[in-house]
């Protein structure tokens, strides 16, 4: 930092003649340059700062003392934010109103005894106006203080442990995250809802993971998805796979979390700078107890009261436009900090860092919002950009039954459910397993995507214990003939030869059977169209409804 010279040389004639009167210096000087040497040399005399703390009031020695635990420096808006601001006053105004006589902040105080001064400081994001000490007089001053340098102001970042109500209901970080990048993956690649088997997972968290996608080289340049990638990325063990998600999200500067927050939109481009922000909370996270649970509502409120520019290196709070699109409402001022800054902050405890495994969440009831945090069991890997020692999965079969439905664990390869699911029409999630139904409809769609039948059946010879033969017959005669029965709206069953015919006649769906119209069609019962299909489906044969 600018010695003491260097910070006064910048002021008229009056202003020293101020810091002198208020130090009770005396001051016989023609003129500044000559006023200047005068007043540095008698307030580097360390006597002069032995009765500090009397000189002093208690919020001006707070003020100090703050800014000196920064290490000697703040940006200018956070200082005068926080202890009052300073008023600008011309030599003229400075003679006629003596502001030092009844200052307005402790700001002002500081600044008419020349303990803190203000000026420009090169930073990450270009120069930014700072508060400081002048590096001869802290020494001085801050000595002569030393009993209050290991006060709360001067200790690392402090967060209060969560309290047992908080942590009332658990958490726990897993790697859960990949079956649902394998579902998103597989859906996009099929242009379906992927919301069929994700309807429990929050929509900001859906959309999390495809701002994901494009970091990962996972999309083409059309936003499709890029089929050679897909398989690099699900041919990695799951510990690699989670740590490239974690990695790709942490060093990223085109997805900023700002922007993913549900209630907010931004307008304009206002620099969010995602990675530094990102690094920034972690490094904060670093500073508390790995194994403690901490509060969230504490851990936000302390970086409000210590760091609040943290995503605004300027302080600027005016010339974002940042609007809540509920009410649509602009967020515009340091008094919406907790509306943006707050829930920026919230949203990344909760959200990436609790998703990409990092951390364990308590909430008040199961329903709550969390309220407390802790590092997760493999957090000090994902830290140190090593694969996280996640649970390992037995690997299980593709189950298939004989009316068609297929049922996947989340213990059978995300390769294979991938590429099985392309197959199928997808069913709820029960269980924890993944459910689908082959039907014609998704053998077109498949189709369309490049995919044959073969392909399908070579993935299940491959991964099942065993394919039904009704299923096995179907898949095999779709492969070589297409659809072998159709349901028209009148009812109408077609037929793909009278054999089939034949066959379902001799089955419990004869009833169903109200006349036959030819060798390959009849008219059924309204209503029993399900029924029949199951039939048809035991025997080996697909059934299409058409529109």
């Amino acid at each position: 930092m600018p010695n003491l010279r260097h910070s006064l040389s910048r002021m008229d004639f009056n202003h020293l003649k101020i810091v002198a009167e208020k130090w009770r210096l005396p001051f016989s000087a023609p003129d500044a340059r000559e006023g200047l040497n005068q007043l540095v040399d008698q307030m580097l005399n360390p006597d002069l700062h032995q009765r500090i703390r009397e000189v002093l009031s208690s919020q001006e020695l707070e003020a100090l003392k703050w800014l000196d635990a920064q290490g000697g420096r703040e940006q200018w808006s956070h200082y005068i934010r926080r202890f009052g601001d300073l008023r600008d006053m011309g030599a003229g105004r400075l003679d006629r109103e003596r502001p030092d006589q009844d200052p307005i902040s402790p700001v002002e105080g500081l600044w008419y005894r020349a303990l803190v001064a203000r000026g420009f400081f090169e930073t990450d994001t270009g120069p930014l106006e700072f508060a400081y000490i002048p590096d001869d007089i802290r020494d001085i001053v801050m000595r002569v203080l030393q009993s209050e340098i290991n006060s709360p102001q001067h200790r690392e970042f402090q967060c209060r442990k969560a309290t047992t109500r908080e942590k009332k209901h658990l958490q726990r970080a897993s790697g859960i995250c990949l079956d649902h990048i394998c579902t998103l993956l597989a859906a996009l690649r099929m242009n379906l809802d992927p919301d069929v088997q994700l309807s429990d997972v929050p929509l900001d968290e859906t959309d999390f993971y495809l701002t994901l996608f494009p970091t990962m080289d996972l999309l083409g340049e059309n936003g499709t998805p890029a089929p050679e990638k897909i398989r690099e990325y699900f041919d990695h063990p799951i510990a690699e796979a989670l740590l490239e998600l974690w990695q790709s999200w942490r060093t990223s500067e085109s997805n900023p979390d700002l922007a993913l927050i549900q209630d907010l939109q931004i307008e304009g481009n206002p620099e969010l700078y995602p990675r530094r922000v990102r690094e920034f909370v972690i490094d904060l996270l670093s500073c508390l107890d790995p194994d403690t649970w901490w509060s969230i509502e504490s851990f936000i409120s302390q970086i409000k009261d210590q760091y609040p520019d943290f995503q605004r290196p300027g302080g600027d709070y005016d010339s974002w436009f940042i609007k809540r699109q509920t009410t649509g409402e602009y967020l515009r001022g340091y008094h919406h900090w907790d509306e943006v800054e707050g829930a920026l902050i919230r949203y990344l405890l909760s959200g990436p860092l609790h998703w990409l495994g990092l951390l364990d969440l308590g909430l008040p009831k199961k329903d709550a919002e969390p309220a407390a945090f802790r590092y997760s069991s493999f957090a000090a890997d994902l830290l140190e950009n090593q694969p996280p020692p996640l649970p390992s999965r037995a690997i299980e079969q593709v189950q298939i039954r004989a009316k068609g439905e297929i049922r996947m664990t989340l213990d059978v390869p995300h390769k294979v459910r991938y590429q099985v699911a392309r197959f199928c029409e997808w069913q709820p999630v029960k269980g924890e397993a993944y459910l689908y139904t082959i039907s014609p409809a998704s053998l077109r769609g498949a189709e369309k995507q490049g995919l044959r039948v073969a392909h399908l059946l070579s993935l299940l010879k491959l991964h099942t214990d065993s394919i039904p033969p009704n299923i096995l017959a179907a898949l095999e005669r779709w492969e070589k003939q297409g659809v072998q029965a159709s349901i028209g709206n009148k009812p109408i069953l077609r037929l793909g030869s009278p054999a089939v015919l034949k066959s379902l006649n001799k089955t419990r769906a004869s009833r169903f059977i109200l006349e036959q119209l030819g060798p390959t069609a009849v008219i059924i019962r309204e209503g029993s169209e399900d029924k029949i299909k199951e039939v048809l489906v035991e025997l080996g044969f697909f059934l299409e409804l058409e529109d």
